[in-house]
């Protein structure tokens, strides 16, 4: 009885030690499985580290990030006028410019701008010019002002991040606007 109870704990012993062993070698001997051959993902670095998954360090999975769900929204004008043109009538009013405007992206956003702009289609981190044309007649007797403002196209999306081997989403119904013209606004009193 007492060999029996000695021969089960070395074999515990040696069962221990064989998984330590093998577990060790894990990083250097794993293929890459298929479905992480995506062409839509973007790693960021993390850090360095020796290990390696099938050419590709550890660090990057780890920290590799990607959007989905990528859906249009309606456009929509911003909320702070680009130029004004005022005045009594009757007169014209006349705004002729040139503007930049860059993009606009949801707060605290956790992804790259290079992960952000390969998943709505446009490089999130330029400005781009828009040209401001336009006019309005003001009655007699009237003090008139016209607003332009920035028109957005936009996308909605969420965030994963790789987290082991798993994608895990972690932030849903962030957005990003991007400027493609003018709105304007008339009032008068």
């Amino acid at each position: 009885m007492g060999d029996h109870l000695k021969l089960q704990s070395v074999q515990r012993g040696a069962t221990i030690a064989a998984l330590s062993v093998s577990l060790l070698g894990v990083g250097t001997t794993t293929q890459a499985a298929p479905s992480m051959k995506s062409s839509n993902v973007t790693s960021t670095q993390a850090g360095t580290t020796g290990d390696s998954y099938a050419g590709t360090r550890l660090a990057d999975f780890r920290s590799a990030k990607r959007l989905i769900n990528v859906r249009s929204l309606p456009s929509k004008c911003g909320k702070t006028p680009i130029a004004t043109a005022e005045g009594k009538g009757k007169m014209t009013l006349r705004i002729d410019d040139t503007r930049s405007a860059g993009s606009v992206l949801s707060r605290n956003i956790e992804a790259s701008n290079g992960v952000i702009s390969a998943g709505v289609g446009w490089d999130v981190s330029k400005s781009h010019s828009i040209t401001v044309s336009g006019s309005k007649e003001v009655p007699r007797g009237k003090y008139g002002t016209l607003q332009a403002y920035v028109k957005y196209s936009g996308k909605k999306f969420d965030v994963q991040q790789m987290i082991g081997v798993d994608w895990w989403t972690f932030q849903t119904g962030m957005t990003a606007y991007k400027p493609i013209g003018v709105c304007f606004k008339y009032s008068e009193r």
